[in-house]
């Protein structure tokens, strides 16, 4: 395999097995994945095994047998020595089935490890989509881009905002996500850190979502807390225009 394949390999591999496994959500790329392992498996075979040439025999090591059974006309049919012959093909094609054994083996062996998925027995139970006529001016005190923001519609007391804001103090900026107690947003302009009740806030590193996770307490506001109970767990991920919700009670 050239490098541009197996670098795509690698990466099919750790969207597979890796922390964040996704590749089940796209059959397309669980295909070709399964399409370049098999084309590695038979590299490693192709690589490992060539068939045995088999040298011409010297007229003292393989004598003829004649059967005088066999005369024809006169003359005596040579017997070849088929077992000898059938015995090394046994052999080879033995050799063959060993060797693939043994390289599908060592494939499996590098490429398996066991998957840790992000939220293993955790449903998702609603999604957040981007409310076009809200205001996006709450959050601009806060860093993020207003040509950048977008703003979710309010769920159960609450209203998350998505955009790209600076995160160190370098001028690295990322995706980042927060949560903000809808009954404290004015209903225009900036809004100052004192007049936030309830927030939360996450950003995401790279190709890692933006994500928020927390334990609902008694702070947040009544509606949210009679959709989600006082304990429970909650964990929201940016996707794209949407915003995934999980939660461990349902």
């Amino acid at each position: 395999m050239d490098v541009e394949l197996r670098s795509e390999l690698q990466a099919l591999r750790a969207r597979a097995y890796g922390p964040d496994a996704d590749l089940d959500r796209d059959p397309a790329a669980v295909a070709r994945l399964q399409e370049l392992e098999d084309l590695e498996r038979q590299a490693r075979v192709e690589a490992a095994v060539r068939p045995p040439v088999t040298p011409p025999m010297a007229p003292d090591a393989a004598p003829l047998v004649v059967d005088d059974d066999d005369v024809e006309g006169g003359v005596p049919t040579v017997s070849r020595p088929v077992v000898r012959r059938a015995r090394t093909l046994w052999l080879w094609a033995g050799s063959l089935a060993a060797v693939a054994a043994v390289a599908s083996a060592a494939s499996i062996a590098a490429t398996t490890f066991v998957p840790v998925a992000r939220t293993a027995g955790v449903a998702q139970v609603d999604t957040l989509r981007v409310d076009p006529s809200a205001d996006d001016s709450p959050v601009r005190s806060m860093g993020f881009d207003s040509s950048e923001v977008s703003v979710y519609a309010d769920f159960h007391g609450l209203t998350a905002y998505a955009g790209t804001t600076q995160v160190d103090s370098s001028g690295t900026r990322a995706e980042c996500l927060i949560l903000l107690d809808t009954s404290t947003l004015p209903a225009s302009g900036d809004i100052n850190a004192s007049q936030i009740g309830y927030r939360y806030g996450g950003c995401g590193a790279g190709a890692f979502p933006a994500t928020i996770e927390f334990v609902v307490t008694p702070d947040l506001p009544d509606a949210f807390r009679e959709r989600f109970p006082v304990g429970s767990s909650l964990q929201f991920v940016s996707d794209g225009d949407h915003v995934g919700v999980f939660s461990d009670v349902e």
